[in-house]
């Protein structure tokens, strides 16, 4: 396992800030925006979804398989995501 950082611009309309993957894994996810952001699956509103205050970090599990959206009330908020990956070498015949 290896882990990833980014940074993700969250806006209007939900974008996925984590990928799928066939491991449970651990995220580490931060509001690093002027305003609160909101997780939840591909449908995830700010009427829905979970409430990260601003400069906020959360710990989250995230099951197998399974992917994380993030939205906001107003749009170009960058959020920092951590989480865990399958360390997947590249092979060359």
């Amino acid at each position: 396992m290896t882990m990833k950082s980014e940074q993700v611009t969250v806006g209007l309309t939900a974008v996925q800030v984590i990928p799928a993957d066939d491991m449970n894994r651990r995220v580490y996810f931060h509001d690093d925006s002027s305003h609160p952001v909101y997780l939840g699956g591909s449908d995830v509103t700010t009427a829905n979804g979970l409430e990260v205050p601003k400069d906020t970090l959360f710990e989250l599990y995230i099951p197998a398989w399974e992917t994380l959206h993030a939205v906001s009330g107003n749009a170009d908020q960058t959020v920092s995501v951590l989480y865990q990956t399958r360390c997947r070498s590249r092979r060359t015949a």
